[in-house]
């Protein structure tokens, strides 16, 4: 017996050991704000918004060139052999340079393209910056559900430790024939049915860990640093809603990026029309030629003034005009429609978060009950007064009421930051 107890007490102190150094070498624990900025230095979504934003800003250089000079260069040099050259009467070689400059004077279809670029460059930079944010709210509730999943893991595991203590009283219950076998055996029934839920839930948390590692590019640390201002934040009652509503249209980014989108729609829908206008340019060429024997010259400059009229181009601009006419009402109903659906997603979401705070609020009353009601039964246990499927139930009672406790806690953030995010606030601050 002594020689058992000291390999257990070996084992004890290999297993502190081990997991002290595992301790030491574990990284940081992870805060929300860490969550959200890793997921946007490093997650792809991220850049990809970056660069559209640079396509968008491309386009508008683009259109910028219609505005601008083109100018070209030109060179050759012709050999001839000598005999034919001679037969002739012309040098053996002549070397030749053409430099063309055109400038457009007068191009009234350009500028309607050039406000489209700009609009649509405006519209981008929303969207990008939209897209962000969705990203920062995509992590924060990942980094919630890994909470709440963490959170369920430890209520199973002190369901664990409960039933544990109970197969242990109960065992030394039956030895000293103070209770029927059969107490031991509902024990070991219910010792099995918290280890069962200790290693599902370990899953989720594996699971939920992954989720969020998906979204920061790095593995997700296993321990997290609760927000509790955030958590604090979510259970405030809220205020007056209708200037919040009026806050978020001015403020959601997807809302403004739909308005320039419109916008950008609207421009490119007066571009057709404006091809019948004719266009104006001017042209200069300057040429620089060696052994010309024809001529005797070895430059000639030349300037022109250019006019281009297109009378019929079979149609093709007033299809494009009802087109693109189309497409701009079509954006302008996108943007009006957006604008209600904000609206009402602020009301859907504070009405959420009013649901989440009472049922938080039973849910965190209900856990005291079940404590109090816990400890109360394996007193009565001890002394005999109640019997094992009694404590048994008070100890699932409990275990129940901890995890609907976790998930109502974790859900009414979670309804916070859906409201944040209608409101097209950032996830991190706290301010409604």
């Amino acid at each position: 017996m002594g020689s058992r107890q000291a390999a257990c007490a070996g084992a004890v102190v290999l297993a502190l050991s081990l997991s002290a150094g595992a301790a030491h070498a574990s990284p940081a624990p992870l805060t929300l704000q860490d969550a959200v900025e890793q997921s946007l230095a490093k997650n792809e979504r991220a850049r990809i918004a970056d660069l559209d934003v640079t396509v968008a800003r491309a386009a508008v250089q683009k259109a910028h060139a219609r505005f601008l000079p083109a100018l070209s260069l030109g060179a050759g040099d012709t050999f001839r052999p000598e005999q034919l050259g001679a037969s002739a009467g012309a040098p053996p070689n002549a070397a030749s340079a053409t430099l063309s400059v055109n400038q457009p004077l007068l191009d009234a279809a350009a500028f309607p393209l050039l406000d489209q670029a700009r609009d649509a460059l405006l519209a981008n930079q929303d969207q990008a910056g939209n897209d962000k944010r969705t990203l920062a709210f995509d992590a924060a509730r990942a980094f919630f559900l890994l909470l709440d999943a963490q959170a369920v893991r430890s209520a199973a595991q002190r369901r664990l430790a409960s039933a544990q203590a109970a197969l242990s009283d109960a065992q030394a219950r039956v030895n000293a024939q103070l209770a029927s076998s059969n107490d031991a055996t509902r024990a070991q029934v219910d010792l099995a049915s918290a280890a069962r839920e200790v290693t599902t839930d370990t899953g989720s948390v594996r699971t939920a860990a992954l989720q969020l590692g998906l979204l920061m590019s790095a593995p997700a640390p296993e321990t997290l640093v609760p927000p509790d201002a955030v958590l604090q934040a979510s259970a405030k009652p809220l205020t007056a809603l209708e200037p919040l509503v009026k806050a978020a249209l001015s403020r959601r980014l997807d809302l403004t990026a739909q308005q320039h989108a419109a916008q950008a729609a609207r421009d490119a829908a007066r571009e057709p029309m404006l091809r019948a206008v004719p266009t104006l340019g001017v042209s200069a060429q300057a040429q620089a030629t060696t052994n010309d024997a024809a001529t005797g010259r070895w430059h000639d400059e030349s300037l022109s003034l250019t006019l281009s009229w297109a009378l019929y181009d079979q149609g093709q601009r007033y299809a494009d005009a009802r087109a693109r006419s189309a497409q701009a009402e079509i954006a302008d109903l996108q943007a009006l429609a957006l604008a209600r659906t904000v609206a009402s997603q602020v009301w859907s979401a504070a009405a959420s978060l009013q649901a989440a705070q009472g049922a938080y609020a039973v849910a965190d009353a209900a856990v005291a009950v079940a404590r109090k009601n816990a400890d109360e039964t394996a007193a009565l246990y001890k002394q005999g007064l109640a019997k094992a499927i009694e404590l048994i139930d008070a100890n699932d009672q409990l275990f129940l009421a901890e995890v609907s406790d976790a998930e109502a806690r974790y859900a009414m953030a979670l309804a916070y930051l859906d409201l944040r995010s209608s409101l097209g606030l950032d996830p991190l601050g706290l301010e409604l």
